[in-house]
């Protein structure tokens, strides 16, 4: 779990500087970018633990499953939001059904959610706002998606536009890509960023004083 003084230095990042620190350590495909997936509004920093789901084409029949209802799974996972949690909700490709809605929304928030990542459209996307709860989602629509996809299991690793989400990562969103790390290299991840937004701080003070591309690169071998 995150605790609110790495939640706290986390905020104070952007993606683009977590993607080059992971990528200085040798971290890969951790960082979906906003090319697909997007914020329904929010353009400031969330940070939270990912809570992983993950939903079906209609017609898949776990092993072992005796027609335990869908519904009630489902609800089990939104019940089983702690706070600090960051929803994931992995789907079949190119889903058009509505995933995710402003009731779900409303039930994740009081548990304590920060945020929710779906990989396919929303509903009610206008109530989400108003309720202020942080959403990255592709697109929007208003298709039921009861009876159309299925609810499969939750707890377990997912992938999201080919970057696998683990329960207990944590989970980095801005408007420009979400940012997903192992809770292990977290501080290290964490020290890293402190030491470039410092350097980063620098160079656009010294471009902002006159001085020249080249004098800025000699000085800091960064831009």
């Amino acid at each position: 779990m995150v605790t609110s003084e790495q939640r706290e230095k986390l905020t104070n990042f952007h993606s683009a500087l977590l993607n080059d620190v992971t990528d200085e350590m040798g971290i890969k495909d951790n960082v979906i970018p906003c090319t697909r997936l997007e914020s329904l509004w929010s353009r400031e920093p969330t940070v939270g633990t990912a809570h992983p789901a993950q939903r079906v084409e209609i017609g898949y029949e776990k092993e072992g499953d005796d027609d335990e209802d869908e519904g009630s799974e489902f609800f089990d996972y939104l019940e089983a939001t702690d706070p600090g949690d960051f929803i994931v909700m992995a789907a079949p490709k190119d889903t058009e059904v509505g995933l995710w809605g402003e009731l779900l929304s409303s039930i994740v928030q009081e548990n304590g959610a920060e945020g929710a990542l779906i990989d396919g459209p929303t509903r009610d996307s206008r109530l989400i706002e108003e309720h202020e709860f942080p959403v990255w989602a592709e697109g929007h629509s208003a298709i039921e998606s009861f009876g159309r996809v299925a609810f499969q299991e939750y707890g377990v690793p997912v992938e999201v536009h080919d970057v696998t989400i683990n329960p207990g990562d944590v989970v980095f969103a801005d408007y420009e890509s979400i940012v997903v790390i192992d809770p292990d290299d977290l501080e290290h991840v964490i020290d890293e960023a402190e030491d470039e937004l410092e350097t980063e701080n620098k160079v656009r003070s010294d471009i902002r004083d006159g001085d020249s591309v080249y004098e800025v690169w000699d000085r800091y071998g960064t831009l």
